[in-house]
């Protein structure tokens, strides 16, 4: 079985470390993917996918990111159940992001994956 995202698309916000306690790091992205159809208007749409990046991704996208840059994101879809009350409950989808891209034509730079990251401490 498998478990992961792979996505291309631009970073639409400042990427901004959290501290979100324990010594833990976040930084939330914003990337606009491009539909690869035209819709009724004939113009291609965006979706919009909000990211996590912890840790150590987190300081790379912090340095690293600007808005606008081309970026590719490898990772894994986390559900998390939510209950609504009245017996009632939802479930929605984090992208927590595992592998970061840069998707410059010249001189792309890829950065360490988790893996590498544990291998080398």
């Amino acid at each position: 079985m498998y478990n992961y995202f792979l996505i291309s698309g631009k970073i639409l916000n400042k990427p901004e470390i959290k501290d979100v306690g324990d010594g833990k790091k976040v930084v939330n992205l914003l990337i606009g993917v491009q539909r690869s159809f035209k819709n009724m208007d004939g113009e291609y749409s965006y979706d919009t996918l909000k990211i996590s990046l912890w840790e150590f991704l987190a300081d790379y996208a912090s340095d690293a990111f600007k808005k606008g840059k081309e970026v590719g994101i490898k990772g894994r879809i986390v559900p998390v159940e939510v209950d609504l009350g009245d017996d009632k409950k939802a479930i929605y989808h984090n992208l927590i992001g595992e592998r970061i891209v840069f998707n410059e034509n010249t001189n792309p730079k890829e950065f360490p994956t988790i893996q590498q990251a544990e291998e080398e401490s």
